[in-house]
């Protein structure tokens, strides 16, 4: 018999509810299967910067199951009146208010863990070298210092969190899990339902060109979040991108179009990309494009799974200053791991051949679908349907 008297999930996230991230938490799914869904944001005290930053109130989408939180306090006192055993969706991180957060809830119910963008990272050591480098700029040195040990806490903290339900999309997500209180939904990343939705790519290929996939680097709201400086300055950034696609379309025989990256507005910015910045369309841009440009977008997984040539960009800024340094290494690591090499855009007029540049290694494309988008042997289902389907058999509901 189950312990759960009702159809009740509870999303605990600590980032706004919006439009977008309705749609991708697959809230409607669950209504249309007769769950009732509540979204508990606790953003507004956990990351008030962030919050303001983004203007929180205007970006939460009209949920009426949504709760935003004030405080800590009215959050513990609601997760504790809680009356049935509820199944919690958790999207919270690792800080100890979180951490607070998510031991109450866990005695509620069960805590599920969606693991849904893994990619690539590099080694986080700050070794000998590092430390000499930074000690040249003081102040960051220090914000790099209780970066690295704030991590280091949340590190630890996220090795003792146990869910009692793990969603997985690939075998490098599998890689953490050691206890065996923990069972494991096998599915894909959030980004890989547009195949499932979209089962005939028609590509449209009146227009050749490439598509750039942008980052919102000087601007993206994750580093107020976070509290550390931009990989990159508006200034210097935007010129260089510029020229650099000029000089590669240029050589391709191809025009340019910039995929916004979903969470920029560049309606409201003076310094930005001369060429086309189209929003909310990346998908089809990848589809139909003859050529993806990136720095280490999450998107190249669509680039990868329609086997598009990818050029992997840096600049001068990325690889030579103390601030955008780690941001070389993720895209360094990001393109060894699918067998290309990173273009330097402030160098690029010395490239007198592309070939190397747009080879495809499809033994590294199949393993990166393998390791970091879909788990071998999940269902070609909706990553929603797959994980509701799972749960109502589960816990006999």
């Amino acid at each position: 018999m189950s312990l759960y008297n009702q159809k009740q999930v509870i999303y605990i996230i600590s980032s706004p509810l919006s439009e977008r991230d309705f749609n991708r938490f697959g809230i409607k799914n669950w209504i249309n299967r007769g769950w009732k869904v509540n979204v508990f944001d606790f953003t507004f005290f956990l990351y008030p910067k962030f919050w303001k930053f983004i203007n929180g109130d205007k970006l939460s989408c009209n949920f009426e199951g949504l709760k935003i939180f004030h405080n800590i306090h009215e959050a513990v006192d609601v997760l504790r009146s809680l009356e049935n055993k509820v199944v919690f969706i958790d999207f919270l991180g690792f800080s100890a208010a979180e951490m607070q957060i998510r031991k109450v809830a866990k005695r509620t119910g069960v805590l599920i863990n969606v693991l849904s963008g893994s990619f690539p990272e590099p080694d986080h050591k700050l070794n000998i070298f590092n430390i000499f480098g930074l000690i040249k700029n003081p102040i960051f040195f220090f914000n790099k210092l209780f970066f690295f040990i704030q991590k280091k806490f949340e590190q630890i903290r996220a090795k003792k969190t146990i869910p009692d339900f793990l969603v997985v999309n690939g075998s490098k997500s599998m890689a953490g899990i050691k206890s065996k209180k923990t069972s494991v939904i096998k599915a894909h990343s959030f980004d890989y339902d547009f195949f499932i939705k979209k089962k005939n790519l028609k590509l449209n290929k009146k227009r050749k060109f490439l598509v750039f996939l942008d980052e919102d680097g000087p601007y993206h709201s994750d580093f107020i979040r976070l509290g550390i400086r931009p990989f990159v300055t508006a200034e210097k950034y935007f010129p260089v991108i510029d020229l650099g696609l000029s000089e590669i379309a240029k050589s391709l025989n191809l025009k340019i179009k910039i995929a916004a990256h979903p969470r920029s507005n560049y309606d409201v910015k003076q310094i930005k990309y001369k060429h086309s910045i189209i929003e909310n369309k990346t998908f089809e841009l990848i589809r139909d494009a003859d050529v993806v440009v990136a720095h280490m977008s999450t998107a190249i997984q669509w680039a990868v799974a329609m086997k598009k040539p990818i050029i992997f960009v840096t600049t001068d800024e990325i690889q030579n200053t103390f601030y955008g340094r780690p941001y070389a290494k993720y895209i360094n690591h990001f393109a060894t791991t699918l067998g290309s090499r990173v273009v330097n855009l402030n160098d690029v007029s010395s490239i007198t051949s592309w070939k190397d540049y747009l080879s495809i290694d499809k033994k590294k494309y199949k393993k990166y679908i393998d390791n970091y988008v879909k788990s071998k042997g999940s269902p070609k289902k909706l990553v929603w349907d797959i994980v509701i389907e799972y749960l109502e058999k589960d816990l006999l509901l």
